[in-house]
Parts: structure tokens; C-alpha cells; sequence
């Protein structure tokens, strides 16, 4: 079973296309028939309310009716009021004169959920704020959410089952291996004992992956929750809202457009990183030309750190735009620590490259530093003098340097400034 870092992206971004689909159907077309029913619901409720009011008082004498009042009052669970008609608001004057005019006893006013009975030309019974439930009326406020719930846990369910049948498989084809061979002698016991450790290794190497990718499909779709649950609150409040208010939800949607893509830029630049389609381009170039290159473009986020570079000029070969990228990752990460400083130098060892940079920031949590270079692992967000990134800069910064033959570690109880420490070690490849 091969699975790939492109395919998962790509899976993510159909089920993502699927739900936006789906959410835009729902909210449009099936959540206002269910709203419809409800209200028809709702509405027939209060009017049965109000033939249970004309009910309890017909022909009930005035002494009786605050008593009466009460009782109605406890059995729908609701404040009963004796009120005049010149205190009704003007809508529910309205309604009161209509009442009258079709000579009925009794009128309802559903914008508050009120139910009213006349007694004469100037009192009322009215029962305010009728409680009412319903199967249609839970449903139309969550439908949106179990149909979303119902399509990402199908597709859970149909991508798990996949992974499992195909382990199956192959643990089914390597056991069959097994039973057909036949050795004929010592040397093609050999080689079986060699395609079998062989096979192994490649199922293990595949459980691994297997891991891997569920870790990181976990991953995407926690990255890709808060950006929708933006678009999801915005779509929700769009129709009602004023024109002002409709202004700022339209630009909070597509600021979370614009995370969702930048996010799935960085996910298909990993992505080609580790699946090895990635081609260097090797020039020759000097490093501090590229250190400062990427040190441009990071001072002007963090105006309060002060970057400084070591001048040791090295000429080699690399793939510029690969490295600038690596530079840019670290360097903001080490801005977005630091206190006030940050140190870059570079020097030959042992016929490598050694980049060190370093910063006086508070340095990287207990428990952080085996699993920095995984995507999606934050450090703690209280450290950090901004929230940005997706967690991938580092991820995509190792894998920079594992193309180059190359290394990126972390030096810990570094006797530097104090905070992370940071080493990049690349094979010297002279001009």
C-alpha cells in the first residue's frame, strides 16, 4: 500500500470543496423548508394555547381571572399577565383591533411568542414568551452541522477502511509468498530469507507512513477547522446583517479564504519536499549573500530584533531559492522568540558547512525538541510575540536541508545568548 503526502492534500481539499458545497445547499435550500415547518409548527402550537385560554375563560367572571390567570400560567410554563389594552405595544393594538373586527376572542402575536384572550373592550389575558419544542424545530437549528458530521465521518469511515483492507492484502500476499516457495538449495534460501526481511522492512516502512499520514491528516483538518468555522459564522450571520456589518463579514471571509490558500500552498510545498519530486537546482553562491537576502525580508515583522550576521564568506553550491526559503523559516522563527537579539554565523568543520543561529529568547519548552520538526507542532503560543504560521516552517525547513544532503538540529544547554539554538550543516561543495 502506497499512500502519499499529494494524495492526502488532495483528498483534504475535495472533502473541504464537499462541505462548502454541501453547506452552501443546506443554508440555501433545505434549512429554510425545515425553518418554514417549524414556524407552522410553532404557530399552530400558540393557537392552541389560545383555544385553551377561551377555553379556561368563557364565560368567567372578573373575580375569577387572576386565579384563572395563574393556573394557565403553570400549566404551559409561562408568564400570565391581566393587562390593559392602551399598555399594548402598537403592533399588538393592531392585532387587537383586527381581533375585534373579525370577532374573535382571541388573537396571537408570534414575533414573541404571545398568546392573547380578550376579556372585554379593555383588558386582556396575555401569556408571553409560550415555550414551544419540536423534532423540526431542533432540526432546522442543526441540520447544518449533522449534515457536515455525517460527511466527514463517512469519509473517516471509507478512508479507514481502505487502509485496512489494503494491510490486509498485503500481510494476506506476503503469507502466501511464504507457503508457495519451495527452496532448492542453500543459496535460494538465501534469497528468500532476504526477500522476506526484505518485505518485512517494507511493511514496516508502510505502518510508519500509514502513521505518518493519519497524524497529518489529523493535522489538516484541525488547520482547516478554524478557518471554516469563520466562513460557517459568517454565512450564518450574512443575510441578517446590515450593510456595514456585511462589509466586515465578507472581508472576515476572505481573510479566511486567504488562510485556507496560503495554507494549502505550504502543505503542497511539504508535500513535494518529501515525496521527492523535488529537483535542485545547484548554483554557485555566496551563504551571507543569502542570509541576508532572507534577513531582509524578516526584520521588517520583527522591527524590535536586531539580526546580526557574522561575516564568513563561503562559497558553495546550492539550490538558491531552496536555502533562501530554509533562511526565511528559521529566521522568523527566531524572531518570533527572541527578546531583542538574534545571531547568525557560519563556519567550515570537517568539510561541512555549519550554520548556527541563535537567539535571547525563553528557548524551546521540555518535551518540544524531538517533535519541533514535525508538521504542525507549535511551540507554546504565550512565548511567542505573534501567532502566525501553520506550523510547517520548521518541517519544511529539515526537509530543505535532507535535499541537500544536509542536516538541521537543535543545540540544546547551547552557553550562547540563552534561547534556541539552531544548526545547519551542509556538505562543502567548493566552486
Amino acid at each position: 500500500m502506497q499512500l502519499n503526502l499529494r494524495k492526502i492534500v488532495v483528498g483534504a481539499l475535495f472533502l473541504l470543496l464537499c462541505n462548502l458545497v454541501t453547506a452552501h445547499v443546506t443554508y440555501h435550500y433545505a434549512q429554510p423548508v425545515l425553518v418554514e415547518r417549524a414556524i407552522d409548527e410553532w404557530e399552530a402550537h400558540l393557537y392552541e394555547v389560545a383555544d385553551d385560554l377561551e377555553t379556561v375563560f368563557t364565560n368567567s367572571s372578573a373575580t375569577h381571572w387572576e386565579r384563572k390567570a395563574l393556573k394557565v400560567s403553570d400549566r404551559h410554563g409561562s408568564d400570565a399577565y391581566i393587562v390593559l389594552v392602551e399598555n399594548l405595544t402598537a403592533y399588538e393594538q393592531d392585532l387587537f383591533s383586527s381581533a375585534l373586527l373579525d370577532e374573535q376572542n382571541s388573537f396571537i402575536d408570534i414575533s414573541t411568542s404571545s398568546v392573547f384572550y380578550i376579556l372585554d373592550q379593555q383588558q386582556l389575558v396575555m401569556l408571553e414568551n409560550v415555550y414551544f419544542d419540536s423534532v423540526m424545530s431542533w432540526l432546522s437549528d442543526w441540520l447544518l452541522w449533522l449534515v457536515a458530521s455525517v460527511i466527514n465521518l463517512g469519509a473517516l469511515a471509507l478512508f479507514t477502511f481502505y487502509c485496512w483492507s489494503e494491510q490486509k492484502r498485503l500481510a494476506n500476499n506476503i503469507a502466501n509468498l511464504n507457503e508457495k516457495i519451495s527452496p532448492r538449495s542453500s543459496s535460494i534460501d538465501e534469497q528468500i530469507v532476504q526477500i522476506k526481511h526484505y518485505l518485512s522492512d517494507i511493511s514496516a516502512q508502510n505502518q510508519t507512513q500509514l502513521n505518518l499520514q493519519r497524524d497529518l491528516l489529523h493535522g489538516v483538518a484541525h488547520e482547516f477547522r478554524s478557518p471554516m468555522a469563520r466562513i460557517q459564522f459568517a454565512l450564518d450571520m450574512l443575510e441578517d446583517a446590515q450593510e456595514q456589518d456585511r462589509q466586515d463579514l465578507t472581508k472576515s471571509m476572505q481573510k479566511a479564504l486567504l488562510g485556507l490558500d496560503d495554507l494549502v500552498k505550504e502543505l503542497l510545498s511539504y508535500a513535494r519536499l518529501k515525496d521527492g519530486s523535488t529537483v535542485l537546482n545547484l548554483e554557485p553562491c555566496v551563504l551571507t549573500d543569502l542570509i541576508r537576502q532572507a534577513q531582509k525580508q524578516i526584520e521588517v515583522f520583527y522591527p524590535g530584533i536586531k539580526f546580526e550576521l557574522k561575516n564568513s564568506p563561503i562559497e558553495t553550491e546550492v539550490d538558491t531559492h531552496l536555502l533562501t526559503r530554509l533562511f526565511i523559516n528559521i529566521l522568523r522563527n527566531a524572531g518570533r522568540f527572541a527578546k531583542s537579539k538574534c545571531e547568525i554565523s557560519l563556519f567550515i568543520e570537517c568539510d561541512s558547512i555549519h550554520c548556527i543561529v541563535e537567539d535571547d529568547g525563553i528557548g524551546i519548552p521540555p518535551g518540544k525538541v524531538t517533535r519541533i520538526f514535525e508538521p504542525f507542532t507549535r511551540l507554546d503560543p504565550s512565548r511567542s510575540r505573534d501567532s502566525g504560521g501553520c506550523g510547517l516552517g520548521l518541517a519544511i525547513a529539515r526537509s530543505i536541508a535532507h535535499l541537500h544532503d544536509g542536516e538541521l538540529t537543535v543545540i540544546e544547554k547551547h552557553q550562547g545568548l540563552g534561547g534556541a539554538c539552531f544548526c545547519l550543516a551542509l556538505p562543502f561543495n567548493p566552486r
